[in-house]
């Protein structure tokens, strides 16, 4: 049986989180933070201090290290009470050179005002510029699913994700990828347009990574569905003692957050996104972008 799902409060949802980037991040109207935050708000992100001032307060000094800091968005799905965001900031540093940085945003909405916030934030590009207090990366929940009512095929889209990263990821069965991805799938990153597209060459990139982390592991810590979109925040654990195509092992463990949005058709993969933290990369000891 297929649910109908609350089309408008995932319209008015999307339009909350929206209007929070144009109000705080672009227009710097701090002022109205108190409209736009539930009085319960809790943050996960270890750099936010807490309270419904944390955000302000750590975009103010973000701002002051990159002047001119500003945030848009490029991509966003919005479930239910979730909404899940793909965010570019930019601005300058101190010394004038251009600063851009990629996060992924999930945000959780009560009584039309936003009540929790989790993200994954590329930590390589701060670590670039000399911010400190980059240790930890926030709190996750456990076995996850989607929350409120969806279609079946928005089920099955979530399923099929699901099954991708337990199977091909977590399994290390790449001969059953082709059940998940369509063979011309296109990879977009949002660092780098070098990632190659289409099905072989992912095989072939992962083969690789399985090669340098024979116990390579994937946690699925969010899912968000709504319409043909699927997003996930995903934990990868393993540690670097196989060879790898860029050099020898190092013996270091890798612990690395992602957000990944997917286009289903037919069934399959057609279309990825992707956020990456490069900083667990390059502690590991892989190149980064």
């Amino acid at each position: 049986m297929t649910t109908v799902t609350p089309a408008g409060q995932r319209a008015r949802n999307a339009e909350l989180v929206r209007k929070l980037y144009d109000v705080l991040y672009r227009e710097h109207r701090f002022d109205e933070a108190g409209r736009l935050f539930h009085g319960t708000y809790t943050d996960h992100d270890p750099l936010i201090p807490p309270g419904i001032l944390g955000p302000v307060r750590r975009f103010r000094t973000m701002a002051g290290d990159f002047p001119g800091l500003s945030a848009g968005i490029d991509h966003l799905v919005a479930d239910n009470d979730r909404v899940m965001a793909f965010v570019t900031w930019t601005g300058r540093t101190r010394e004038g050179e251009d600063f851009r940085m990629h996060t992924a945003e999930l945000y959780r909405t009560e009584d039309g005002r936003i009540a929790e916030h989790w993200n994954v934030v590329d930590r390589s590009v701060l670590a670039q510029h000399g911010v400190k207090g980059l240790e930890g990366d926030g709190t996750q929940p456990s076995a996850p699913g989607l929350a409120g009512p969806h279609t079946d095929t928005e089920r099955a889209n979530a399923e099929l994700v699901l099954g991708a990263y337990r199977e091909v990821f977590s399994e290390h069965r790449l001969d059953l990828a082709d059940r998940y991805y369509h063979q011309d799938y296109r990879h977009h990153n949002m660092r780098t347009d070098q990632v190659p597209d289409g099905l072989e060459a992912f095989k072939a990139f992962f083969a690789d990574n399985i090669a340098a982390f024979p116990d390579l592991v994937t946690t699925v810590d969010h899912i968000v569905a709504a319409d043909d979109r699927v997003m996930v925040f995903v934990t990868w654990t393993g540690s670097l003692t196989g060879a790898w195509s860029g050099g020898g092992p190092s013996g270091l463990p890798l612990r690395m957050r992602t957000c990944d949005q997917f286009r289903i058709e037919d069934g399959k993969v057609a279309e990825h996104w992707e956020v990456v933290d490069y900083l667990a990369l390059r502690q590991a000891g892989l190149p980064t972008p």
